[in-house]
């Protein structure tokens, strides 16, 4: 049970005004200027936007806070904001207003009431790899004025970055079926990266002590160098030294003429590689093109037969051009270029070590070496070099199998919701000569579409295949009004919220707010618009979903029956904001 129960504004001069509310539809009719939009955005503010209202003249030195009441369950709490968006409360309704809180804070005592599954929420942000929270979720709550009769990406609040960038991941979470797949494969990821984070200092520190060992065996003039396997090989060598023997030689040592002959070498031979498979690639880019450009000639024999002796010697050219290139050949040659990368470079550490050779260094600079090989060897490394490959490719692995299953959509799901979306805007059949023209249409329906999030009317035409034989195929049906998009929009947000309040995991306030909807309609097509909500609430609940409509019409115009209605103009205020006059504003 959610319900807003009033809302208090206060004055400067110490005077309230109560707006008070109850559950199901709460009407509110204005005249222009009346401030029908900026109630429609307090709401929001109440709820957590960051909007500084002391820059808008509505509110400027007239309100000085306002407290809503809101009952969520079986709890009543007390929500304040003040001019000044710093400035805040949140208590149980009985309580008195205790610390002040910043709007951070407040925000986040709210997310505790909306998000009461913090798991649940948990889940939710491992899944979309966003920081959402029940703010995130009002982009489902409110529907202005500016974006009406949008359908391709019709949320209103997709007008801001902020919202349309978490909206993809959000619809991801929403209609997939895999999330227990998914959190496994989280958890085990998460393990996976927790071992390749002490396999990597593990390394960082093998590597380190590797290259100190090395560069203070350079200063020695040995060429057996540290590989964190060969410590006995180290200590002996540096054994000899100590007893002034010439240390043994490892191998036979190669000048740097040699050395350097031998990384030039290799650097041609990359060289040449990598030209080859530049070449090849291109050589099948143009390959891919010719397919192209022989598929449209076959269309075009398909029209006209008598164009085929052009085509097949095209054909018979594209297939030996194809069937040069060997695609293994690539991954080869790949392979074979990081090979010769890793010789380069061990030829290239070996000039640099070469270069210690004439170098001298005093006794004191030995013995200080001796010194710090001697310690650095008596720690425990060990080379994790393939640990790390085999986790990285584990990591990779199991990132791709959840992508693959966060990009599978609930088939099922989506056609559900397609059918109430289309089920609520039939319900307007005989009411309004807009729903009445597009059931006449074969096969009408209205398909949501999860990527671009697009609610897409569609109908059904017959076409003729290739043999002569009628067919039906279902294409998209583009044409219609303002008013006809806005009525499907409708549907979409009632779809949604449907979805969302009935399955009961989603940090969303019950609430569905609207401005001024009846602007693009007639007289005639304008009852739609009650008799699309009344049948919502069939399948929703007033009990469940609390609406607000904000409206220039009387509430009839719009076959409405509201639980509470006024409006923003009487005897005692010009409008929304009870301490702002307007008269006095344009004197």
């Amino acid at each position: 049970m959610f319900r807003i129960i009033r809302l208090t504004m206060y004055s400067f001069d110490n005077k309230e005004y109560t707006y008070h509310f109850t559950a199901g539809l709460n009407y509110f009719r204005g005249s222009n200027s009346s401030g029908k939009t900026e109630f429609y955005n307090f709401l929001d503010f109440m709820f957590g936007s960051s909007e500084d209202i002391r820059n808008k003249s509505w509110y400027r030195d007239t309100l000085k806070k306002a407290t809503m009441e809101v009952q969520v369950g079986d709890i009543t709490y007390i929500l304040t904001r003040f001019d000044d968006p710093s400035r805040n409360y949140l208590y149980y309704a009985g309580e008195k207003e205790k610390e002040i809180l910043d709007l951070r804070e407040y925000k986040n005592r709210l997310n505790a009431i909306f998000a009461r599954d913090t798991e649940l929420l948990k889940r939710i942000r491992d899944f979309t790899d966003e920081e959402l929270t029940y703010r995130t979720f009002t982009i489902f709550n409110f529907l202005g004025e500016k974006r009406q009769g949008i359908i391709h990406d019709f949320f209103d609040k997709c007008s801001n970055i902020k919202y349309s960038v978490k909206l993809a991941p959000i619809l991801n979470f929403i209609f997939n079926n895999n999330l227990e797949k998914i959190y496994l494969l989280q958890k085990e990821l998460e393990k996976l990266q927790d071992e390749l984070r002490k396999a990597e200092m593990a390394y960082s520190r093998y590597d380190f002590i590797c290259k100190q060992v090395n560069k203070n065996i350079e200063k020695l003039g040995s060429n057996v160098w540290f590989d964190g396997k060969n410590v006995e090989d180290i200590r002996k060598n540096i054994a000899d030294i100590k007893n002034m023997e010439e240390p043994k030689k490892k191998g036979k040592d190669r000048n740097i003429s040699e050395l350097e002959v031998m990384y030039n070498n290799l650097s041609e031979q990359i060289k040449v590689y990598e030209n080859s498979i530049s070449d090849a690639k291109q050589f099948e880019n143009e390959n891919i093109n010719r397919k192209k450009l022989l598929e449209s000639l076959e269309h075009l024999i398909a029209e006209n037969a008598s164009f085929k002796y052009l085509v097949e010697p095209l054909k018979q050219l594209v297939n030996e051009l194809d069937s040069t290139i060997s695609f293994n050949q690539y991954t080869i040659n790949d392979k074979t270029i990081l090979e010769l990368k890793k010789q380069r470079n061990i030829i290239k550490e070996a000039i640099k070590r070469n270069d210690s050779r004439f170098q001298c260094y005093i006794m004191e600079e030995k013995a200080k070496s001796i010194a710090i090989i001697e310690d650095y060897l008596s720690a425990d490394i060990h080379d994790s070099s393939e640990e790390l490959k085999k986790l990285k490719k584990e990591i990779r692995e199991k990132k791709d199998q959840i992508k693959i299953l966060q990009n599978s959509d609930d088939v099922v799901k989506t056609r559900e919701l397609s059918k109430f979306i289309t089920m609520l805007y039939k319900s307007a059949e005989g009411i309004s000569s807009v729903v009445d023209n597009d059931i006449l249409q074969e096969g009408f329906r209205i398909q949501y579409f999860k990527r671009g999030n697009i609610l897409q009317p569609m109908v059904e035409v017959n076409e003729t295949d290739e043999n002569g034989l009628k067919q039906k195929k279902e294409v998209n049906w583009y044409t219609g009004s303002l008013a006809r998009h806005t009525l499907i929009q409708l549907c979409g947000y009632l779809g949604f919220l449907k979805i969302l309040l009935s399955e009961e995991r989603y940090p969303i306030i019950p609430i569905l707010v609207i401005d001024h909807i009846s602007k693009p309609f007639d007289k005639k097509n304008a009852l739609a618009i009650g008799q699309i909500i009344n049948k919502a609430y069939e399948s929703i609940g007033k009990e469940n979903l609390q609406i607000f409509m904000f409206d220039d019409e009387e509430y009839a115009v719009l076959a409405l029956e509201p639980e509470h209605s006024e409006d923003l103009v009487n005897k005692v205020k010009t409008g929304f904001n009870p301490f702002y006059y307007v008269m006095l504003e344009q004197q």
